[in-house]
């Protein structure tokens, strides 16, 4: 199925769960369609904020009125629902869109229709250059173009050579916007332009390369890539684990031709004027805006040979030594000037060990050291919210991996009625949650302390309820943020990846500040009701039922042993149907311990 109509059928809820993954492969492998479904989700999401008015308040008297309003409209408004199916709605209370040319027929149709044309559009637009960076040729020159007078080989099938393991300030400089989720692949031929931060790739081989911007580096070989300017720092494994690993994943990438300056087996940093080969090691390398190189060595040691249209001299450099390579008179020449008085100053990792994960910083994209905020989840996809949805979702109680990102699992919607509820990957599931309406409304949305002024401009829509709701500090004594999960939500965090990246701290507790706020102030029919459940690997660790706005905050503090596998949070209905039910959990964060993530502590 086409891209664009992947796109379609997830703006309009149709989507199936392997239409699902489908799309969440295609947007994993491919940087353009991720800003473009950021786009569409964004345009979506922004003509649901302004087309859409706010609930009319509704006085406690026309509440016991008996007339109702045309079931026809029922299905058609985005908007929370208030009450039960069973409880008459009066008709002077007056459903977002209804009764009014804004809101009918024609006018859905008319914004389908120019979404749709954009849609098509936008497509159009995106295919026409998509293929021009990520075409990877099999006739191949040192800077890795075709060679001139030959014509472009077939586009060979995808090669991932890593993943994205590590994040931190990070700004693209063809891609301001651009923030890459944490385990993402690393396509073979892919470039990354950082203006500013650190990125740390992670390669199949267990090579690790962390890119200081501003540098410009292409991956383009399963053993190494291409820096044509700026800083990188390499480490990695001994030469004969390094070698196992590359066989192993030769196979996979036989059509695919290296470097031949890039010798095979060994793990290799080539700039416009050198080639640095790893010999067992952990080394800088810098590349100016000339193109002279200079390589650092921290441990091991490393082979540098000059190249600017053919080898030259080569040197083995060892621990604490430098070298720096410059261009020489000619175009093709290149010289070796040992004995750096100063090496470039490098970054050898990301971050210290951190003492606590913030989750807030998970929803949106993040590793949990950082702080980014407001951008959340569909819960009924498992899909980016860039903005937060203001509508009623539904439909689909199937459990939704979350494939963007390495610490979240999945989510879904719970619902007693339709028996066993799937909680994990693994299987476990749960049968005591109360039947639900089945739906929720909005996104899965980390928002954070103090929103910014677009964000709180339409504050007082009850269907805004994130930022309705007002500051809510009395669920986030630390200031950190609130994760908004409107009831009948559920969201799965996966404990064994985060060990996984931080192999020497494991995840202690779980704690945070949980309630439901008030919507009294902007409508009468605030009766918001929500059950809060918190599982780890299927086991129930905190059960709260029936809570209203009217009660106190509580707190969360769910002990996790090294081994658990996964920490899902939940929220229902509790019985009243979903209206108003505004839950959050303040300050989510998960207390790191020292630890062996290959240890088992019981």
């Amino acid at each position: 199925m086409s891209q664009s109509r992947l796109l379609a059928k997830l703006l309009e809820n149709e989507i199936t769960d392997a239409e699902c993954k489908q799309l969440n492969r295609l947007l994993g492998d491919d940087p353009a369609l991720r800003r473009l479904y950021r786009k569409y989700m964004t345009l979506d999401a922004m003509l649901r904020w302004e087309i859409a008015p706010p609930l009319m308040k509704v006085s406690k008297e026309e509440r016991t009125a008996v007339d109702s309003p045309s079931p026809a409209f029922l299905p058609d408004t985005d908007a929370p629902i208030p009450d039960s199916a069973s409880r008459p709605i009066p008709s002077s209370y007056k459903l977002p869109l209804a009764h009014s040319t804004l809101g009918g027929w024609a006018f859905s149709y008319a914004v389908a229709t120019v979404f749709v044309c954009l849609l098509i559009l936008g497509f159009w637009a995106y295919k026409l250059p998509s293929d021009r960076g990520s075409l990877i040729t099999t006739n191949e020159n040192s800077r890795g173009l075709t060679t001139p007078g030959e014509s472009s080989p077939a586009r060979p099938a995808l090669v991932f050579v890593g993943r994205v393991t590590g994040i931190a300030g990070a700004k693209w400089s063809d891609a301001p916007d651009y923030l890459p989720p944490i385990g993402v692949n690393v396509r073979l031929g892919r470039k990354y332009k950082l203006k500013s931060g650190l990125l740390e790739i992670t390669y199949d081989s267990g090579a690790k390369v962390i890119l200081e911007g501003p540098c410009d580096y292409t991956a383009e070989s399963t053993a190494g890539g291409y820096l044509s300017h700026g800083k990188l720092v390499a480490k990695v494994k001994k030469n004969h684990e390094l070698r196992m690993m590359n066989d192993e994943s030769k196979t996979r990438s036989s059509d695919i031709h290296h470097s031949s300056f890039i010798t095979p087996h060994l793990f290799a940093v080539r700039t416009p004027t050198a080639v640095v080969t790893d010999l067992g090691t952990e080394f800088g390398v810098e590349v100016d805006g000339l193109g002279n190189t200079t390589s650092h060595v921290f441990r091991g040691s490393v082979e540098v040979q000059a190249f600017a249209g053919g080898y030259r001299n080569k040197i083995v450099l060892r621990a604490a030594q430098s070298l720096r390579v410059e261009k020489g008179k000619g175009s093709d020449e290149a010289m070796l000037v040992a004995g750096v008085v100063e090496p470039p100053k490098f970054t050898r990792r990301l971050f210290g060990p951190p003492k606590q994960l913030d989750l807030l910083d998970i929803v949106a994209g993040g590793d949990g050291r950082g702080k980014r905020r407001e951008r959340g989840i569909d819960a009924t996809t498992g899909m980016e919210d860039p903005l937060f949805v203001p509508m009623n979702r539904g439909g689909h109680r199937d459990y939704r991996p979350v494939s963007w990102h390495r610490f979240i699992d999945g989510v879904f919607i719970p619902d007693g009625a339709a028996g066993l509820v799937k909680l994990d990957s693994a299987g476990n599931t749960f049968d005591g949650f109360p039947e639900t309406t089945g739906r929720t409304f909005g996104s899965i949305w980390p928002r954070a302390t103090e929103p910014k002024p677009h964000d709180s401009a339409s504050d007082k829509s009850h269907r805004l309820w994130v930022y309705a709701m007002g500051r809510g500090e009395q669920f986030m004594p630390e200031e950190r943020g609130l994760l908004g999960l409107h009831s009948n939500t559920g969201i799965t965090f996966d404990l064994a990846a985060i060990r996984r990246t931080f192999p020497k701290f494991v995840p202690g507790r779980f704690q945070a500040v949980a309630g439901v706020a008030d919507a009294s102030h902007l409508t009468d029919i605030a009766d918001g009701m929500v059950d809060f459940w918190v599982f780890v690997d299927g086991r129930l660790a905190l059960k709260r039922m029936n809570v209203r706005p009217e009660d106190a905050p509580f707190g969360v503090d769910v002990e996790l042993k090294s081994n658990d596998r996964f920490l899902t949070l939940v929220v229902t209905d509790g019985g009243n149907t979903a209206g108003s039910d505004w839950a959050v959990f303040g300050d989510p964060v998960l207390h790191v311990e020292p630890g062996d993530a290959n240890e088992t502590k019981r």
